[in-house]
């Protein structure tokens, strides 16, 4: 039997400055955003090319499995595996082998403003609440990220998001859904006018919003033949699920790219995590089958960089369904590959590259 260290020992030879800069586990330290600051809602300062991060913790319009207001918090602990990442690989650069790219990470500034307000019991005040909150984050920060519950809470955190931009200047904001549904409901029996398949078709509502300046990305499931048609002759853009699969993201989304790119000064993108197949992200409150993939999703975020992004959110993540934490987990991924891949180039070794030369890599 190993002889016990003396502890008392060992425990006077060190300060507890010693251990300040290592990092935690996944699993440990305060949930913020990929252990960002936190920040009070008066402290708002990213600087000019940071990004700002709120919650809206509410799925009080959920209609078959609730739980989406525990998505904000899910993502948050999920996210922290991931802050140790830029200290270990910001300084060399990347190949991504999926697909060829490669990049450097980069950490713009992100901090974490918590939660914005909301009622469990009162729709209308907690979208007043988060409207209001929202408009004064696009006011005062550059970029901003938010962690919905269910996706109801699109159209509050876009209306703040949007208005706050016009405040500031902007001309034309666009507004991206990337999901298996429109959206466009008008009317739902158990909420109303306001729930979670409504929330484009309120967007679409707002003053001063076009329809050539909204997209839908991934769609996906079934839906009313007259409704469809109607959004296309009205100048909606519609980007199928099945296109990206069939097609590949980049000759899927060019189009609309450089349409809202020419146009809006500034685009938001929604991404409901029902988009994906609930065979890869089942802790969702809606049960999508023939949905994209986890690859079809990267890339859509990809092509996506071409675009004056200003906001990112997401949507429905309910973690009580994926006891794994793996839906959590996509959507840390994905928002840590957004936000901190810079210096971004097109494949340029083979086999990723036609044009790469046939000689073979050197070891390293």
């Amino acid at each position: 039997m190993a002889e016990l260290p003396d502890f008392a020992t060992l425990q006077n030879s060190v300060k507890a400055e010693d251990f300040e800069q290592d990092p935690l586990p996944g699993w440990a330290g305060i949930a913020t955003l990929f252990g960002a600051p936190a920040l009070a809602a008066g402290r708002m300062d990213v600087g000019d090319d940071g990004w700002l991060v709120s919650g809206v913790p509410f799925d009080a319009t959920a209609s078959s499995r609730p739980g989406a207001a525990e998505g904000p918090r899910a993502i948050r602990q999920a996210s922290l595996i991931f802050s140790s990442y830029l200290t270990s690989l910001g300084q060399w650069r990347m190949l991504d082998t999926r697909t060829g790219q490669t990049f450097r990470y980069r950490a713009p500034q992100v901090a974490d403003a918590g939660d914005l307000h909301v009622y469990p019991t009162d729709t209308v005040r907690t979208f007043q609440a988060v409207a209001a909150e929202s408009r004064r984050l696009s006011q005062s920060a550059p970029r901003l990220i938010f962690l919905n519950g269910d996706h109801s809470c699109t159209f509050p955190t876009f209306a703040g998001f949007r208005a706050g931009r016009l405040d500031r200047g902007a001309g034309r904001v666009g507004f991206i859904n990337i999901d298996h549904h429109f959206d466009f409901g008008n009317w739902s029996a158990l909420h109303g006018p306001l729930y979670h398949g409504s929330n484009s078709r309120r967007i679409s509502e707002i003053p001063q919003m076009r329809p050539e300046d909204m997209a839908f990305v991934g769609v996906g499931d079934v839906t009313k033949y007259d409704q469809y048609q109607e959004l296309i002759d009205r100048g909606f853009h519609a980007v199928p699920g099945y296109q990206i699969i069939r097609d590949g993201a980049a000759a899927a989304l060019r189009p609309l790219i450089e349409e809202l790119g020419s146009r809006c000064d500034t685009v938001y993108v929604s991404l409901d995590i029902d988009v994906i197949d609930s065979s890869s992200a089942t802790g969702t409150g809606h049960v999508t089958m023939g949905g994209l993939g986890i690859g079809h999703l990267l890339d859509v975020y990809e092509e996506l960089r071409a675009l004056p992004v200003g906001a990112f959110d997401v949507a429905e993540v309910a973690p009580r369904y994926d006891p794994s934490g793996a839906t959590a987990q996509i959507v840390a991924r994905l928002l840590f590959e957004s936000l901190f891949r810079a210096e971004c180039a097109p494949p340029e070794l083979a086999p990723w590259s036609d044009s790469a030369s046939d000689e073979p890599l050197e070891r390293q």
